[in-house]
């Protein structure tokens, strides 16, 4: 397992800010789950967004309507708070909403192999944003093919043996 990938299974993505709520620099919180509790126990968490990642230490959580909002530390006015818009909140997999049966993060599908018929056809690479949903990246000898994660598409995602399968093997054709 690459490096990558380990960072990947040990931290996840469970939200993103979206926007300042009030004058005293509280964010919005919009959680990639849709569970909200486990919000509720942050202390820390890593900030990326684009290339930009830095740590922040969660003074107060309040759960409002199904709304996350969190104060960070050092962030007191909207303005600052506006300057979070956008960043993903990442924490340790431990703090994260637990997965359910047939339930995944989507960064777990990062390394897994792509089966068609059974037989590896490539690695999956990275997960990209699409518009109709998410694309796996994946990596096979002649290059990179981009797969919708949609059902029609994609089907079992096996966990344990770390394999997805693909549906529709054409797709895998680029010439």
């Amino acid at each position: 397992m690459t490096d990558r990938q380990e960072s990947a299974l040990a931290m996840v993505a469970i939200g993103a800010v979206r926007r300042p709520h009030g004058v005293r620099g509280a964010v919005k919180v919009f959680s990639f789950s849709g569970e909200i509790a486990h919000f509720e126990g942050l202390s820390r968490v890593e900030l990326r967004r684009k290339d930009k990642v830095w740590s922040a230490n969660v003074e107060k959580v309040l759960l409002q309507g199904g709304v996350p909002l969190l104060w960070f530390s050092g962030v007191t006015t909207p303005e600052q708070a506006r300057d979070l818009a956008g960043a993903e909140i990442w924490v340790p997999r431990d703090q994260a909403a637990p997965c359910g049966s047939n339930e995944y993060y989507i960064t777990d599908l990062v390394g897994m192999t792509l089966l068609s018929g059974g037989d590896s056809c490539g690695e999956i690479i990275a997960v990209v944003d699409g518009l109709q949903a998410p694309l796996l990246e994946v990596k096979r000898e002649t290059g990179t093919v981009l797969i919708p994660f949609m059902s029609q598409y994609v089907g079992d995602v096996d966990t344990e043996k770390r394999t997805v399968e693909l549906l529709v093997p054409w797709l895998m054709d680029t010439e």
